[in-house]
């Protein structure tokens, strides 16, 4: 049987990004998050908040030659609870989800490197919290704040649940 693995994480877009530092081409400034589409990059407000897919969540080891045009590669843990060694020293910790972001849109978030893992694993003890299956938490960014390195740095955003809603129409 023929089969073939094109490297597609098979995401959908448009995708959620959060930028520490900004962009370069000074399109999204810094501490913020941006919607990225076939059209650009636009900033995204996130501070009255936005409904994660959690129940959908994957979590695993992502690399990437940081090209335009050109998809990272992604390895898959088995599930959100179990996460496998790391592939090698040039893959970084990363997830994917869907989002409701507003008005019957979705989003994914699908994000590897330092400040997006740290803003979903802060999250996670209260993600435990969910009151039942269906129940979604909306989130909201309050906040950043600095994480220090051995060599250099970032910024992480501060995410908080306001409630849990259940699974909006546009996340089935």
């Amino acid at each position: 049987m023929f089969e073939l693995d094109t490297g597609s994480t098979g995401s959908e877009g448009p995708w959620i990004a959060w930028s520490a530092r900004g962009t370069q081409d000074g399109l999204v400034p810094a501490r913020s998050f941006f919607l990225r589409d076939e059209t650009g990059k636009t900033p995204l407000d996130l501070s009255k908040g936005f409904v994660l897919g959690i129940e959908q969540l994957k979590t695993g080891w992502q690399r990437s030659e940081g090209l335009a045009g050109v998809a990272p590669e992604w390895r898959w843990n088995p599930s959100p609870s179990q996460m496998m060694a790391s592939p090698g020293d040039d893959w970084k910790k990363g997830f994917s989800m869907r989002c409701a972001i507003g008005g019957g849109k979705t989003a994914t978030w699908e994000q590897a490197g330092a400040a997006a893992w740290q803003a979903l694993t802060d999250l996670a003890p209260k993600l435990r919290e969910q009151p039942g299956a269906g129940q979604l938490p909306m989130v909201r960014l309050v906040d950043a704040k600095l994480l220090q390195f051995k060599r250099g740095s970032t910024v992480v955003p501060v995410l908080e649940i306001v409630k849990w809603v259940p699974t909006p129409d546009c996340l089935k």
